[in-house]
Formats: C-alpha cells, structure tokens, sequence
C-alpha cells in the first residue's frame, strides 16, 4: 500500500512531524482548507490561533516530553484557515520508527459544534436572566403592591392608592422590557435599514429627531426596542427636545447618538448599563436591555462624555462581513 496516497485521500487533517516537531507532511486536506503545505510550514505552532498559543505551547511541550497523558484528549484550538481560523479537535499518535519518534496528528473541523454550543450557552445566560429578573423584581413590585392594600385596608389614603398605581405600572413596564430581551434570542436576524427604524422607533414622542447617513445591518425585531428606549430616556429624564443621530459605514456601522436634554451625572456615567439602575425611579432596565439587545446583534454601545446632552455611539458590524 502507498500509506502517503492513503494519506492524501484521507478525509480528515493529519500532519507528521518528526522527533523536533519539524513537519514533514501535511495532507491535501490540510492544504485544501489552510492553503498552508510542508514547505511553507516550519514550525507547527505558527498555524495556532495568538490567543490559543500558550495552550498549544504547553500542550505540544508535553507530548515531546512524553507526558501526553497530562493533556486534554482531544485538544481542542483555533487553527489557520483561508481567511481566518476554525476550531479543530487535535488527536495525535506517537510512534516508534527505525528508533526515532514521530507524531501523528489528525485535525477535525468542530468550528459548526462549537458556535452551536456558544449559542445554547448563550440562550441558557439569557434564560437566568429572565428568571433571576422575574424572581427578584416582580416579587418586590408584588410585594409593594401588597404592603399598600394592608395600609389602604385601614382608612382609605390617595397617596397609597398612587403607590399601588405606580407599583402596576412598574410591573407592566417590566414585562415588556423581558419580552424585548425574551424576543432577542428567538427571532433569526435579518437586514433592517436604520433610518427607517429610527424614524419609526421616534413616532410618539414629542422630540424632533434628526437623521444623517444611512446604513443596513442584521438584527431582529428588537432593534427598535433598542431606538425606542434611547429616544425615550432622552424625552423622558432627559427632557430633550431635539436629537440628532448620524450613521457610517467604514469598517464597522457607526450610529452617533446624541440629544440636547440635561444628560446623565458624571457620578453614576460608569452604572448607566447595570441591571435595575436608575436615579429616576423607573426600573432601571432600559439601557440595559438597550445593551443586550445590541450585543445579541454583535454589536456594541458605549456612553461618551458630553458637555450638555446624553451621547451615545453603538457599532454594528457591516452587513457584507456576516455570514
């Protein structure tokens, strides 16, 4: 049999290195998928992810050393690829030839199980949040609700009835913003024109709301729940009457939000994303959904400093560089 055409055909990755983990072959599999041959490869480490290094450097150091048994079976790296890196469960082989030592590597392509399981990861996260929000602030609403009745059950009091209204009118916020967070893990992403949804997003409210630029990104129903609660914490607390926002396209989509309302306090700018914080009395979930719902997007939202007003710049990636 020639083993090296056997090699070849094999459907899987494998490399030969010798005694110094210089590479002697690597099959057209590897090639196929990496653009890398044996030529082109001097040492097997440069085909390792930056940030899976150190592993694979202490890994590969055991298995020269004989202490394979120290090391995770299969392992598991970030490796080269045309474009990028994809995930590859490593298994190896040592073997004994003529009194020298070679190491037989075989790579399996895992990066489709490994996103999957990000994903469920991801959706588990979101459902101890849903369930850690229910629990504690559904209860306290409840609980204020109740405290009240008894009062009111005492002699009847406008100021508690006032508390109870506002307690409920917690409460329903409250579940509107979970099926927000709910909605942005169940819906698949789509492409969505931003001005049309900030346009929409600013029916309601009182505000002149200006747009400059345009730009699509993928995202879910939950984009405008993203727009509304900007637009509304500017009307709202921040007593805003004008907000200009102004989208690019280079890299990454870039929307600059800013309004002409009192802003937020130097003091709690680092808190303003935090799970249940307010300075209003409100329920504190707003921008915090607002980050959620971005990030679910694989985007990102930031607070910058401003001399007068609340500013907000939220990135998204381009619309041609997701797949």
């Amino acid at each position: 049999m020639n083993w090296k055409k056997f090699l070849e055909e094999l459907p899987a990755g494998v490399a030969i290195l010798d005694e110094n983990f210089n590479v002697l072959l690597l099959n057209s599999r590897i090639a196929e998928k990496t653009g890398l041959t044996a030529e082109t490869v001097k040492n097997p480490l440069q085909t390792v992810h930056p940030e899976d290094l150190p592993k694979a450097m202490e890994a590969f150091g055991k298995i020269r050393a004989g202490k394979e048994d120290e090391v995770e079976y299969p392992l598991l790296l970030r490796v080269v690829r045309k474009g990028g890196y994809q995930w590859n469960e490593i298994r190896w082989k040592v073997v004994e030839d003529g009194g020298k030592r070679y190491y037989l590597f075989v790579f399996t392509d895992v990066t489709q199980r490994i996103e999957m399981q990000k994903r469920i990861e991801d959706l588990l996260e979101y459902v101890r949040l849903l369930n850690s929000i229910l629990r504690h602030d559904i209860l306290n609403i409840l609980t204020t609700i109740s405290s009240y009745a008894e009062l009111l059950e005492d002699g009847f009091n406008r100021k508690f009835l006032d508390k109870i209204k506002e307690a409920v009118s917690k409460g329903v916020e409250l579940i509107k913003k979970i099926r927000e967070l709910e909605t942005s893990t169940s819906e698949s992403l789509r492409p969505f024109n931003l001005r049309d949804v900030i346009e929409e997003a600013a029916k309601g409210y009182d505000v002149e709301v200006i747009v400059e630029g345009n730009a699509s990104v993928l995202a879910n129903d939950g984009i405008y729940s993203v727009f509304e609660n900007l637009i509304g914490n500017s009307v709202k607390h921040g007593g805003a009457g004008r907000i200009e926002v102004k989208i690019e396209a280079s890299d990454r989509v870039y929307v600059a939000y800013r309004d002409d309302g009192t802003g937020i306090p130097i003091n709690v700018v680092d808190r303003v994303f935090e799970k249940g914080f307010s300075t209003a009395g409100s329920t504190g979930m707003g921008l915090f959904i607002v980050k959620k719902l971005v990030e679910s997007f694989g985007g990102e939202i930031r607070l910058e400093n401003s001399n007068r007003g609340a500013r907000f710049v939220l990135t998204f990636p381009l619309l041609e560089n997701r797949t």
